[in-house]
């Protein structure tokens, strides 16, 4: 917990003043993540293997889906381009480190899901469309809560997203 508290605060001291609004919210998120995830019980999730390893991924799905929402915003489609790449080539099922097949049926379904909500997400920022983008990206975050609100409910509001 020391080792958590210690990197929050070396993040504020070198960060401090003049963040953009992204990295206030990116900043934001890591400490109410790493609160969240020091009031975790080990053996929470069972079907984990590492679940210090996932929660890590799983944050860098969140700060890289914040970065995405932005860059479609300003579309700017080169950022889009590398941020969807990435995106497409996550997956909470590997996260895991378990086999798919000694996992709850339900989670692995939300990852395909996942997986085809993120494919329609690349092919409508490769339209450079941002309106479909955007309705595509929200798509994935639905998706996101979906899962987190079955698999993760002590999330602090209805949509980690927020």
């Amino acid at each position: 917990m020391k080792k958590y508290i210690s990197v929050a605060m070396l993040i504020l001291c070198v960060v401090g003043c003049g963040k953009s609004e992204t990295e206030k919210l990116e900043e934001k998120i890591s400490v109410t993540e790493i609160n969240q995830s020091n009031v975790s019980s080990k053996g929470e999730h069972d079907f984990i293997k590492n679940e210090e390893g996932f929660i890590v991924h799983m944050k860098d799905i969140k700060l890289l889906l914040k970065h995405l929402q932005t860059s479609i915003n300003k579309e700017d489609w080169k950022a889009i381009q590398q941020d969807t790449k990435k995106l497409k080539n996550a997956s909470p099922v590997v996260f895991t480190g378990e086999n798919k097949d000694n996992l709850p049926k339900e989670f692995v379904q939300l990852d395909v899901q996942f997986h085809l909500d993120t494919l329609e997400l690349v092919n409508a920022c490769q339209e450079k469309n941002k309106d479909k983008a955007m309705a595509a990206f929200f798509k994935v975050v639905n998706g996101c809560d979906e899962c987190h609100a079955k698999f993760n409910p002590k999330e602090t509001s209805a949509s980690w997203f927020h």
